[in-house]
């Protein structure tokens, strides 16, 4: 699916979820009849919990986990990654420009902001110890709490969105579905994205990011579309290198999250 924003005015109307009775698209009847896959995990608690560590070999690696309230910690929840963009961006930077936490709290799901080491995330393919901390860190969350494994999402900003790619690629069979804004495909370009199951991707860019210009995400788009991805694709006018609030993206984000349960394939 291609959509381009041309003005905040024209961003489509919103899926907020299931239980909503208003919003009884076809689609969103169909996300809710993928029933629950509960991880099993136990313990956690509720709260804001800023500098959360977990050991990726001999490395201590933090993160940042947002548990609101309004979660449900007797049912299986929702869970999202969200990675922070190169250098001047972190795990406590993203939550504030990006607004993530109180989307969270709306809709009740689990946050998780993982930090980089050096404020970045290693883009190759191989021994990439960024994506064993992906690993380790989703063992981490899923054992804690109980998850839903058919609605665990990715989304990133900028060097953010491209390890977003890589991840998902990397592990596409515990990822539903992912939101890159702002990045490309980096090192997935050249090689193709061969991932063993077609997760659904939305892509986010400014038409005039002078940063991480568009081409790279319509790039990426031709490629996701290619190998046979549910792509849905959001490019806006005259914005440049940032978090698109005014469009509303992160309810539209909720929305295609909400649509794209993983599903048996």
């Amino acid at each position: 699916m291609r959509f381009r924003v041309t003005s905040a005015f024209q961003v489509v109307s919103l899926l907020i979820g299931c239980v909503a009775l208003h919003h009884s698209a076809a689609l969103a009847a169909d996300s809710c009849s993928v029933k629950p896959r509960p991880s099993g995990g136990s313990g956690g608690k509720h709260g804001t919990f800023p500098n959360e560590s977990i050991e990726v070999g001999e490395t201590e690696r933090l993160f940042r986990l947002v548990v609101p309230d309004s979660v449900d910690l007797v049912k299986p929840a929702t869970l999202v990654f969200a990675f922070h963009g190169f250098l001047f961006d972190s795990k406590d930077h993203l939550p504030r420009y990006t607004h993530l936490p109180g989307l969270a709290k709306r809709e009740g799901f689990i946050l998780v902001f993982p930090g980089g080491l050096g404020r970045r995330w290693r883009l190759h393919a191989r021994r990439n110890i960024d994506l064993d901390f992906f690993g380790k860190l989703f063992d981490h969350v899923t054992s804690r709490y109980k998850i839903d494994l058919n609605r665990v999402y990715v989304v990133g900003m900028s060097n953010g969105a491209y390890f977003t790619n890589l991840v998902a690629s990397a592990q596409s069979e515990k990822i539903a579905a992912i939101a890159a804004h702002s990045g490309g495909l980096g090192i997935l370009a050249q090689n193709g994205v061969r991932a063993k199951r077609k997760y659904p991707v939305m892509l986010i860019h400014g038409d005039q990011d002078k940063i991480v210009p568009v081409e790279q995400s319509r790039q990426a788009l031709g490629i996701y579309e290619q190998e046979g991805h549910k792509v849905h694709y959001v490019e806006i006018k005259g914005m440049r290198h940032f978090w698109a609030s005014h469009a509303k993206v992160n309810d539209q984000i909720w929305k295609f999250f909400v649509e794209n349960p993983m599903r048996p394939q």
